[in-house]
C-alpha cells in the first residue's frame, strides 16, 4: 500500500508547489558553489525490560561541474536486541548524470549493498540509461530514470552466486514547501528482464525534513523494500523501516 501511496503524492506535490515557472533566486553561495555535503545520524537506545540499540548513519556528497553531475551517498544501519543482531545492513550509491539538452541526460550508477539478515554479503549493481527531468525547479524537482542493470548477488550461506539482469525504473520527487521544509520521495522498480513478473523489488522512500537552525535539520525517513523473490522461505517480503535523524547539510 505505501508504494502507491507515494506514487500517488509524487504528481500532486509537482501540480501544487511546481504550478509557476517562476523561480525566486537562490542564495549566492549555494548557486555558484559546484558540491554539496550532508552528514546524516541517529542513536535510539532502549535500557528497560529489554536492552536495544538502534544506529543510522549516512553520508551524502555531491558535485556539479559543467553538466557533469555526481551524487554519492553511503548509509548503514546497525541494531541489536540484548546480544541478538536484529539489523545490520548498508549501501553506497553512485549516480552519474550528463546532461545532453535542457531536460535528457545520460545516467550510469554504480550501487553495492549488503544485508545480514537478508543473507546478502554483497550485491553490486552497474547500469546505463537515461534520467529526464520533468521539472527541474527550485522549489519542485521531479525526475524520471530508466537504466539496464548488471547486478551480481553474493550468499552468505553456501550457495552458487547470482547473476541477473534488471531493468530500473525510478520516479523522484523533491519539494521545498518553504525555506525550512522539504519533502522527498522515490519509488524504484527493478523486475529481472529473463523473469518479469516473478523475480522483482520495488522500493518505495520518504522522507520530511525540517530546520531547526543553519545548517541543522531533523529528518524522519520512511523506508519500504518488497522483494518478491526473497532468497529464502525464512525471509519476508517486505521490510519496513522507520528513522529518525539529525542532519548537518554543509
Amino acid at each position: 500500500m505505501l508504494p502507491w501511496i507515494l506514487f500517488c503524492l509524487i504528481p500532486v506535490l509537482a501540480c501544487q508547489v511546481g504550478g509557476s515557472e517562476v523561480d525566486t533566486p537562490k542564495d549566492q553561495a549555494e548557486a555558484t558553489r559546484p558540491w554539496n555535503l550532508a552528514l546524516n545520524g541517529g542513536l535510539t537506545i532502549h535500557g528497560g525490560n529489554t536492552r536495544s540499540r538502534l544506529l543510522h548513519g549516512e553520508i551524502n556528497f555531491g558535485i556539479r561541474l559543467d553538466g557533469f553531475i555526481l551524487d554519492s551517498d553511503f548509509e548503514t544501519l546497525y541494531g541489536r536486541s540484548d546480544s541478538e543482531v536484529i539489523q545490520k545492513k548498508g549501501k553506497w550509491a553512485n549516480a552519474f548524470t550528463r546532461s545532453l539538452n535542457r531536460r535528457l541526460n545520460l545516467f550510469g550508477q554504480v550501487l553495492l549493498e549488503y544485508d545480514a539478515i537478508a543473507g546478502i554479503t554483497l550485491r553490486t549493481t552497474t547500469g546505463l540509461g537515461l534520467r529526464v527531468d520533468i521539472h527541474d525547479r527550485e522549489k519542485i524537482k521531479t525526475t524520471l530514470t530508466t537504466s539496464l542493470n548488471g547486478e551480481f548477488l553474493n550468499y552468505e550461506n553456501p550457495a552458487p552466486n547470482q547473476q541477473y539482469l534488471r531493468l530500473h525504473i525510478s520516479l523522484a520527487m523533491e519539494a521545498r514547501f518553504s525555506e525550512t521544509g522539504q519533502l522527498k520521495a522515490r519509488i524504484l522498480y527493478t523486475p529481472d528482464v529473463a523473469d518479469l513478473w516473478r523475480n522483482y523489488r520495488l522500493e518505495a522512500d520518504a522522507s520530511l525534513s525540517m530546520l531547526m537552525k543553519k545548517p541543522m535539520w531533523v529528518t524522519i525517513k520512511l523506508k519500504d523494500r518488497f522483494n518478491n523473490l526473497p532468497l529464502s522461505a525464512e525471509i519476508r517480503k517486505n521490510d519496513l523501516t522507520l528513522i529518525t535523524a539529525v542532519e548537518i547539510r554543509f
